[in-house]
């Protein structure tokens, strides 16, 4: 029998190349489903910033179900955008002390992250009040003001500012401020005893400082004597005193004394002399006047007259002349009509703490009972006290409110003076 190979070659062939597509067919891959939205994480989770105005910059990145990125457009956006604010990019800009959350959103999926603002000092700035001329031992003219500021030179605001002066270099008052708002805090300096530059430190947290100096200058001596006038402004009236006020309101010629501390005319809780009495009880001047020119040399050094005016009205005694021997003003007026008061000061001294003749002063006046007399209204009988009773202030006592009568004004008119 022959065989026709030829044919079965063919066969063979046809056989080979089935069997070939069917193992390509098992081995092919699965066809997968279309990528999709899946995930979003933002970095980093979270930020401080230590300065307004400072940025940083968050990514978010969007993968698809397989774990592949997925490209989606990403919409940032911030809770408080008066703490922080985000760009389109992400970028997040400090506008204020607190904290919020910063969301990334892409598709239906979204992620946050926290940002916190907390400004942090790091200077301490001279705003004004320094490089001062002063004297030593007083006061600066104009207080000592500094400004705290972060990196980025906003005002730090609810830090606490420590004020010391170098050893010898006087006080601050206050030694600690909290700044403000605007990242200020001011305080008095009053310069040392010694002459020269004397320096202030501002501190702030974390060692952040400026320096203030100053120049403090010797003290000059006070002139020996001085010149005043002596202005009296009487308010009192049936507007500011209306309790029963009387008919012709008026006061009785001023009296008083230049003198030193070595004897006192009159005061609150003593007992009234004869001269204080009269002057109180009838506008006499004449007993006051003897026992003022009975220290006459010596602790006294001149008695002082003025006219009696009405009220509302004023009155001004010019060329009173004080020494550093005799500093002191006892000046009285009796209120009239009325059964023993009156105002006065008794002792005002016409330097100031570090010894200098004062350039003006205005002293403020309340009624005074001068203890002799026991009528309580403008317009009582006679009835003297006895015994007598300690002179006191009759100030919101019934007549009398809370206002004042009036005010004595001391200005100085010689040449040492200002005026």
């Amino acid at each position: 029998m022959q065989i026709d190979h030829s044919r079965r070659r063919a066969a063979i062939a046809a056989l080979a190349m089935l069997t070939l597509a069917s193992c390509g067919e098992s081995g092919s891959e699965p066809v997968r489903d279309p990528p999709v939205a899946a995930a979003i994480a933002i970095s980093p989770q979270s930020a401080t910033l230590s300065s307004l105005g400072e940025t940083t910059t968050f990514t978010a990145t969007v993968t698809d179900q397989y774990g592949d990125p997925f490209a989606a457009p990403i919409t940032w956006s911030t809770s408080d955008d008066e703490v922080f604010t985000v760009s389109f990019v992400g970028e997040v800009t400090a506008v204020a002390n607190g904290s919020g959350t910063l969301t990334a959103a892409a598709e239906a999926l979204s992620a946050t992250a926290q940002v916190t603002v907390a400004q942090v000092p790091v200077a301490v700035v001279v705003a004004s009040g320094g490089a001062q001329e002063g004297l030593a031992g007083r006061a600066l003219a104009e207080p000592v003001v500094v400004r705290v500021d972060d990196a980025g030179g906003s005002p730090v605001t609810d830090v606490t500012v420590s004020f010391t002066p170098a050893t010898g270099h006087g006080v601050a008052d206050p030694a600690s401020v909290v700044t403000d708002p605007a990242g200020m805090a001011s305080t008095n300096w009053t310069l040392g005893e010694v002459s020269g530059i004397q320096s202030l430190m501002a501190s702030a947290a974390d060692g952040v400082s400026a320096e203030i100096r100053a120049v403090a200058g010797e003290v000059p001596l006070p002139s020996d004597t001085a010149v005043y006038s002596i202005a009296f402004n009487a308010t009192w009236s049936a507007a500011t005193h209306p309790t029963d006020f009387p008919p012709g309101p008026h006061f009785s010629p001023l009296i008083g004394a230049v003198h030193n501390d070595s004897v006192a005319f009159w005061a609150s809780g003593e007992i009234a002399s004869a001269g204080i009495e009269q002057m109180a009880e009838t506008g006499g001047t004449s007993n006051l006047t003897r026992e003022i020119r009975a220290h006459i040399p010596g602790h006294a050094l001149s008695v002082i007259n003025g006219r009696g005016i009405g009220s509302p009205a004023s009155t001004t005694i010019e060329g009173v002349h004080v020494s550093l021997d005799h500093p002191l003003i006892t000046l009285v007026t009796m209120i009239a009509p009325s059964p023993d008061w009156f105002v006065g000061v008794a002792g005002q001294s016409l330097q100031d703490e570090f010894g200098q003749w004062v350039d003006e002063l205005q002293v403020v006046l309340y009624p005074y009972d001068s203890g002799t007399d026991d009528g309580a209204s403008y317009r009582s009988a006679n009835a003297d006290s006895s015994p007598k009773q300690p002179i006191k202030g009759l100030k919101g006592i019934s007549p009398f409110s809370d206002e004042p009568i009036g005010t004595y004004t001391f200005k100085r008119t010689d040449s040492g003076g200002s005026g």
